[in-house]
């Protein structure tokens, strides 16, 4: 669905599917959905019951998954032969919960040497979009990330995410420049969606785990502005944010996740989440952003408009003794280094 007035974005908005549930896009023709609000599946607990189903509305501009782009031409990444260890084992390290570990070992289709573009579905007259490059992690599938990568494209940004589960490691180590690359040909595109919709001059770099490695590596690159690590990754050459949490890969602390951070030679944040779910699994710290979507969401997004956009109530989040993230020491621990402050 592209731009156009007023009247003509309202319309947009009101076409859109007002629920779409995890449960039924099992297909990639199903992914492709543009949406006001996602409902992913309900995760098994150990004491019983189970977390959710939980539904995440969207921001204004809806959320529009492109699945599988960039066929044919020039941009298409090499398979990394690491890959063929994540289905039907790889994924199995964890120990998650079955009905979970089936869903995410359900490939939809991905082809991982091409990307998923998660977009806001409804885009308004005149307005162009920063840019997030993504990388997955470690046989992390792209649709496991859906729900946190469409949620910040509905608030107005464009994200590009590799569909490679192998993302640091030759030769599928460049996916998320290769991605900006590939964008910014849609962008000089007059066929695609995103023709001149594009801001190039606003670009940031995430990922996730073995991501977040490719992600301080991406950082080198002159186009990237600022950064987010999940769960992976302690510094990078621009401003960032390391999250991490109980019961993650390596048991990071929050003392070491704060000393790294104040150490950094960048302005940096650092976020540590407590109330994590309890599987049974042996890291279910390491997938918060993939089973508690609901909880993180906001916190991309702030960090994004304020580095992206300079939105200053978005740097409220982050700056001042009663930033939005600060006095929730039960949920989350959160700390800024004096060059960020």
């Amino acid at each position: 669905m592209g731009g156009g007035g007023a009247a003509q974005f309202d319309a947009c908005v009101a076409s859109l599917i007002p629920l779409c549930k995890t449960s039924e896009m099992d297909t990639a023709a199903k992914l492709q959905a543009s949406c006001k609000a996602t409902e992913y599946v309900s995760i098994p607990l150990t004491a019983g019951g189970a977390y959710g189903p939980i539904t995440v509305a969207a921001g204004p501009y809806g959320a529009k998954i492109d699945w599988n782009q960039g066929a044919g031409t020039a941009y298409v990444n090499p398979v990394n032969t690491g890959e063929i260890i994540c289905n039907p084992t790889g994924i199995d390290t964890f120990h998650e919960p079955t009905s979970v570990t089936a869903d995410l070992k359900n490939t939809r289709g991905l082809d991982a040497s091409l990307y998923t573009v998660f977009r806001p579905a409804c885009m308004k007259a005149g307005e162009k979009y920063p840019i997030i490059t993504w990388a997955n992690g470690t046989c992390g599938y792209t649709h496991g990330y859906a729900i946190l990568l469409g949620t910040i494209a509905s608030y107005g940004f464009v994200v590009v995410a590799s569909n490679s589960t192998w993302t640091a490691t030759a030769p599928t180590n460049a996916v998320q420049l290769r991605a900006l690359d590939y964008v910014k040909a849609l962008n000089e595109d007059p066929t695609s969606v995103l023709y001149q919709r594009l801001d190039l001059a606003r670009v940031g770099a995430m990922g996730h785990s073995q991501g977040a490695s490719a992600t301080v590596a991406a950082a080198k690159d002159a186009r990237v502005k600022a950064v987010m690590l999940w769960n992976a990754g302690t510094s990078s050459d621009k401003p960032f944010v390391d999250i991490s949490g109980d019961h993650d890969v390596g048991a990071p602390t929050i003392s070491s996740v704060k000393t790294a951070t104040d150490n950094a030679t960048m302005p940096g944040a650092w976020v540590y989440y407590h109330q994590v779910l309890e599987t049974g699994g042996t890291y279910t710290g390491h997938l918060v952003l993939m089973e508690q979507p609901d909880r993180v969401w906001p916190l991309p997004v702030a960090w994004w408009r304020w580095q992206l956009l300079g939105d200053l109530e978005a740097k409220k989040v982050f700056v001042g003794a009663d930033c939005g993230l600060c006095n929730h020491a039960s949920d989350v621990e959160f700390g800024l280094n004096s060059l960020l402050q």
